[in-house]
């Protein structure tokens, strides 16, 4: 999947993408890939929206 890139490369603290339902797994396994991410699935009618968090943004944040 594409979202692997951004979630790489991106400097954003949240990436969202649309995808087909049934895709859940292949989102979920980009967390293996990229643990610094969490991750939130949403269903929607006829997809879903898979919302990226970057947790290492999140844990500096609150360190200082």
């Amino acid at each position: 999947m594409e979202v692997g890139w951004y979630l790489r490369f991106g400097r954003e603290e949240t990436v969202m993408a649309l995808a087909d339902k049934g895709t859940e797994g292949q989102l979920y396994n980009q967390l293996d890939i990229l643990p610094e991410w969490s991750l939130e699935i949403e269903e929607e009618t006829d997809h879903i929206k898979a919302v990226f968090k970057r947790t290492d943004i999140i844990n500096k944040k609150n360190q200082g």
